[in-house]
């Protein structure tokens, strides 16, 4: 190639100068009319009134909104370390309180203290009111609170004692309470559990009698360990035709003799259904343990220590020893099948999270990684797809901390299919290798946040904003790496240490997520230093994020999701909060309200709608040494601090700023494709139109909106829209099959009910995609073949792999036999020494070739070695040729 000439180099270079003013004036000029429209957005209310508090004698814990209005309002409060709380009362919607702790106790006597553990109230009848105490007190209200009487528990059974209760679906005046025995006093709960009563109640605003279900089983049962109301499969009546269940119908699993409970997953509990309260029971699987009821199945812990199979029968050996087995049923519990997972469940635990559309499971299985100097608690998220036992694994290495007690994994309200987990890594290390593992590493783990639009399909990381809000908030200034975002999981939230709001959605303000984290370059990741920790909004599911805090907030969102609310999170450092801040745009701007009274800030509350654009800010006393507003003096001594409250209605101080919404004010929201790109995304094989106010409009929905049902358009299948089946494990863009010899027994499969198709894809649950043929050749991807073929699972390959391996043998044989015949009679000593040579030979070069293969093999993990799958993970993007299990792209 000719050399170019000069002037052509000045000409290039010249228009490379002039492209990048015109650029960079053009960018300059967008940044200038981008601030000017916020500015113009940003202007509310004038002289906004400092907001006065309500002060109560004890920090708040919860709150109920009682009546339709949401006027009438009830807040416990509970001092610090002790079992002493008391009673607010609101019939204005929290903008002025009475309390009410003096009544309850006038009610009896003051024998003993009152602290309040959970309030019902009658949906049909919502003037009555029943509260349950710590002690043996229950009081009864039947004017919304403003008189009360009080009950004594039979038996003298404690609130304290209270394991669980649940309300019926349908009969708001039936209670099942599981509690513990009053008389037992457990020596040691390492070896025995006090034994637990399950106590009914049919009129538990009227009379409230109390039935023991446990002496109504005459002598059948000793204790039970957990219950549900069989009517929970289908709470809103909306239960398939082949399931059926009566109102008196409940599941429960319980034990026969005192003592049997002494261990976490024990052959002596059974699963148990009663029609009539236990005057009659049938045991429908025996060492049935814990069970959950999620998307109308049952799922059942089976343990694997049992002497019977799940159906009675003589017991085979089991695939795993310990542990248990997961078993589900569609048919209200008369029948199960084994959920097949690729994993066992070991006593670590496990925890069963709904799909979006309530018909499906999300299983979190937890486990300890061992890298040889500490364990590391960590889970893996197995979905369903279309069938509902055969679960696949989606995501692994989760993120679960020492002192939490949940695991970070977040459903999104209102976007089916999005769901944003934290994934543990090991840190690299001198940027050597690619692929390495959590139990290789000595150091703490990386973690790292990850996004799914499809459902667990495939996940991703989340890119961090271009622009900042806060220069603080971005610490990828100067890198050269990519920028990711990081946010705090509900274990930063559940954390018995310190606490940080998690990632946040509700299903009344769809599209909008928030949460506090951090963004990092590649290698870095969620850091528990809170320097640059700041608080993210997502407008558009997840896809595109802002920062609109510096440091950790406490977030709401009131209105039908037209409103957002925010005020400063205590976090690590104990920052106080002297201001409430307000959005009426998405997050775009914000207004700031100053608070009378300083306060640490626990949490922010709405009516259970979200339909009101009212939120109580509740919190706790602060000292001056934080923040001249505080209550205490710097040097307050006093243990009991007290509870602040503050009422805040966005309507109220907008005045007639804004209206109510006319039709024109709505606009049609989906997830778009990318940031760049607002085209609707296709998730779960549809784009999805959900209506809700503009974010220009300046108006509010008001508690009488009704969102309409959401507009959806199906999309044409593509690798979106599937996941791996199980038994495979997604490499790349590819599924590979697992070892079989290392997989669990898996009945579905083996009885041909259900087929995997042959390059291992199905579609992801709730994937209404068209032209799956396009995508998986030889399923519909429900697992039925399409192919022509034996629809029987997989079982036909099994039968011809048996008559080659028979073959193969018999012609061994018969090759062995003329060997030994010739060696034996014919053979010459000379023979004899040249076989000698050649065999010597063949395991020489037999030894060297698996040497080979073994160090191959360590240099390129396969990442199927794992018992617990915790597999090999790549840290940064590479070539999907080169792509190992889980590469993110």
């Amino acid at each position: 190639m000719a050399a170019p000439q000069p002037w052509r180099l000045c000409v290039v270079a010249l228009s490379v100068v002039i492209c990048c003013s015109v650029f960079h004036s053009a960018r300059a000029s967008l940044v200038s009319a981008t601030k000017r429209r916020q500015l113009q957005q940003c202007t509310g209310p004038q002289n906004i009134p400092t907001l006065q508090p309500i002060v109560t004698h004890a920090p708040v814990i919860d709150l109920k909104w009682l009546d339709k209005n949401d006027q009438t309002v009830i807040a416990q409060t509970k001092k610090t370390d002790v079992d002493v709380g008391g009673l607010w009362l609101s019939k204005d919607g929290a903008a002025t309180w009475v309390e009410k702790s003096q009544a309850l106790n006038d009610t009896i006597k003051a024998a003993e203290p009152v602290q309040i553990i959970a309030t019902f109230n009658q949906k049909s009848s919502p003037a009555k009111l029943v509260l349950l105490g710590v002690g043996t007190y229950i009081w009864q209200s039947n004017d919304y609170g403003n008189t009360f009487t009080a009950r004594q528990t039979p038996t003298k059974w404690k609130g304290s004692g209270i394991k669980s209760m649940k309300m019926h679906p349908w009969r708001d005046n039936w209670l099942l309470v599981l509690v513990k025995r009053p008389d037992c006093r457990s020596l040691d709960h390492a070896q025995m559990e006090c034994p637990h009563d399950l106590m009914l109640t049919q009129d538990l605003f009227g009379s409230m009698t109390w039935t023991n279900l446990t002496y109504n089983a005459g002598g059948k049962v000793a204790g039970f360990v957990d219950f549900d109301w069989a009517a929970n499969l289908c709470p809103f009546k909306n239960c398939p035709d082949h399931v059926q269940v009566a109102d008196e119908t409940v599941f429960a699993t319980m034990y026969a003799r005192p003592g049997d409970y002494d261990q976490p997953w024990d052959p002596d509990v059974n699963f148990v259904v009663s029609n009539n309260f236990f005057r009659d029971l049938n045991t429908h699987v025996r060492c049935g343990n814990m069970f959950e009821l999620v998307g109308h199945s049952v799922y059942l812990a089976f343990a694997n220590s049992c002497p019977v199979n799940i159906d009675g029968g003589g017991r085979h050996e089991s695939d795993f020893a310990k542990g248990i087995t997961l078993y589900t049923s569609t048919d209200g519990g008369n029948a199960f099948v084994q959920a097949c997972l690729p994993v066992a469940l070991k006593q670590e635990g496990y925890e069963l999270m709904e799909t979006h559309d309530g018909t499906g499971a999300i299983v979190i299985v937890d486990f300890l990684i061992d890298n040889g100097f500490m364990d590391i608690p960590a889970s893996s998220v197995y979905t369903a797809g279309p069938h509902h036992a055969l679960f696949s694994l989606s995501l692994t290495d989760v993120y679960r901390a020492d002192f939490g007690f949940s695991t970070d994994f977040a459903r999104i309200e209102g976007l089916p299919g999005v769901y944003i987990a934290n994934q543990m890594v090991a840190r690299p290390v001198d940027d050597v290798d690619d692929y390495y593992d959590l139990s290789d590493s000595s150091g703490k783990p990386l973690v790292e946040s990850r996004i799914t639009f499809n459902g667990g399909g495939l996940w991703q990381r989340i890119p961090a904003p271009s622009y900042f809000n806060n220069p603080k908030c971005n610490r990828c200034s100067g890198s050269t790496t990519s920028c990711w975002l990081h946010l705090n999981g509900m274990s930063a939230w559940d954390s018995m240490s310190s606490t940080l709001p998690s990632v946040y959605s509700n299903p009344s303000a769809p599209g909008l997520i928030m949460a506090t984290g951090n963004v990092a370059p590649t290698g870095l990741g969620l850091d528990d230093d809170l320097d640059g920790t700041c608080t993210w909004l997502s407008s558009d599911g997840g896809v595109s994020w802002s920062d609109v805090g510096e440091g950790a907030y406490i977030y709401e969102y009131a209105d039908w999701g037209s409103t957002i609310i925010m005020a400063r999170h205590p976090g690590n450092k104990g920052t106080v909060a002297d201001e409430i801040r307000f959005s009426i745009d998405y997050g775009r701007c914000w207004v700031s309200i100053p608070l009378f009274t300083a306060l640490v800030v626990d949490n922010i509350r709405i009516e259970p709608d979200g339909q009101r654009p009212r939120v109580v800010v509740h919190g706790k006393a602060c000292r001056r040494s934080s923040n001249p507003n505080c209550s205490y003096l710097a040097n307050d001594t006093r243990t009991s601090v007290q509870g602040i409250m503050y009422m805040v209605d966005v309507q109220q101080l907008m005045g007639t700023k804004m209206g109510q919404c006319a039709s024109t004010d709505y606009e049609m929201f989906s997830i778009p494709t990318s940031r760049l790109d607002k085209t609707p995304a296709c998730t779960l094989g549809k784009q999805m139109m959900i209506q809700r106010r503009g974010q220009d409009k300046l108006c509010f929905n008001g508690p009488d909106y009704k969102r309409p049902i959401p507009l959806n358009t199906t999309c044409n299948c593509t690798q979106a829209d599937v996941e791996c089946d199980y038994g495979f494990l997604r490499n790349g863009g590819k599924c590979s099959p697992l070892p079989k010899e290392r997989m669990p027994h898996c009945p579905t499969l083996e009885s041909g009910s259900y087929h995997v198709s042959k390059i291992g894809k199905r579609l992801v649950h709730a994937d209404v995609c068209e032209g799956v043929q396009n995508i998986i050749p030889d399923t519909d991807g429900k697992g039925t073949r399409t192919d022509g073929g034996d629809d029987s699972g997989g079982g036909g390959r099994k039968h011809s792999a048996l008559f080659g391996f028979f073959m193969f043998m018999l012609v061994s044989a018969v090759l062995l036999g003329i060997f030994f015949s010739w060696w034996r009679f014919l053979a010459t000593e000379s023979h004899k020494d040249s076989v000698r040579d050649v065999a010597s030979l063949l395991v020489s070069l037999c030894v060297g070739a698996y040497y080979w293969v073994v160090e191959k093999i360590r240099g390129r993990p396969s990442g199927i070695q794992e018992h617990d799958l915790g597999y090999f993970q790549p840290l940064g993007e590479v070539p999907e040729q080169e792509a190992g299990i889980f590469t993110l792209k």
